[in-house]
């Protein structure tokens, strides 16, 4: 029997959870010796070039836009979320940073409330103290430990939450091809400019751990493409807790972490909220056949 479209995009989260996690912990090792801006640098760099098959094959077409202050903006979160991201991984338990990304889509709630004016309503309002409570939850333990690379990753979700909603409104006149590849074109050459001044080298040893990380990325990325294109997010959202398991595992093994009872909480928590949301509310999606856009 063929496996059913919700089965497919499970397994393809599950793959997406594994895999981001195996990233982190790659960004983990290499950040003890490299900076973040030279991690950061050859993430993008590998993440444009995936997409040079696609400009090439298209042409300058696929840049046309009359929306080029949203792309804009799209690019700049993903650039501080994305920075954020690596810099929270540097220094922060793995399961910590992890467990706060999942409050990500009830940030985008309340942003497409109070700047939108979408859609104000009681099931929105009460979800909040209870994502809240678990992202407290989470922070309490984790601020004793690493409270800049936490702080790194509330920078990560809030700047995920306003990517959701501005794909969100470019998908309504943007091609995909388009919004997929307007954030790598800009985000490149700024964070070649930022690994300028702030360069370490990677040596023969670290190179290839280097580049598995820009590919294990943008296979993450397909992956959960994937999961959100052939199901609604409401139904792989609490796959994605194998991404939690994951990575505590990989920061207890590799990193000696501790396993927090308390985060692990807190994530299920969030989760919850999240997954209610989701939900409530299916449009906070992308025009690539229904994708969250993560920074």
């Amino acid at each position: 029997m063929p496996a059913t479209p919700i089965y497919r995009a499970m397994v393809f989260m599950a793959v997406y959870g594994i895999i981001q996690s195996l990233v982190w912990g790659v960004v983990r090792h290499l950040g003890s010796d490299l900076s973040t801006a030279t991690l950061f640098f050859f993430r993008n760099l590998v993440g444009f070039l995936t997409i040079v098959p696609l400009l090439m094959k298209t042409g300058p077409s696929m840049l046309k836009t009359n929306r080029f202050p949203l792309h804009a903006l799209r690019a700049l979160v993903a650039l501080l979320g994305g920075f954020a991201a690596f810099y929270a991984v540097s220094r922060a338990p793995l399961a910590s940073v992890t467990a706060i990304t999942y409050a990500a889509p009830i940030f985008a709630s309340v942003f497409a409330m109070v700047f939108f004016r979408e859609g104000i309503s009681w099931h929105r309002i009460a979800v909040l103290p209870v994502g809240f409570v678990g992202v407290l939850m989470v922070l309490r333990p984790s601020f004793d430990i690493e409270f800049a690379g936490m702080i790194g990753a509330l920078i990560t979700t809030v700047t995920t939450a306003i990517a959701f909603l501005a794909v969100k409104s470019l998908s309504s006149t943007e091609r995909s091809e388009t919004v997929v590849a307007y954030p790598f074109v800009l985000i490149l050459p700024v964070s070649a400019g930022l690994a300028y001044f702030d360069w370490t080298m990677p040596s023969a040893a670290q190179f290839p751990l280097v580049v598995t990380m820009g590919l294990g990325i943008a296979a993450s990325q397909y992956c959960m493409v994937k999961a959100f294109s052939l199901a609604d997010a409401s139904a792989v959202l609490p796959i994605d807790f194998m991404r939690l398991v994951a990575a505590a595992a990989i920061g207890v093994t590799f990193f000696g972490d501790v396993l927090d009872v308390e985060v692990l909480a807190g994530a299920l928590v969030i989760l919850a909220a999240a997954v209610y949301t989701a939900r409530r509310e299916k449009k906070i999606t992308s025009p690539v056949k229904g994708v969250p856009q993560r920074a």
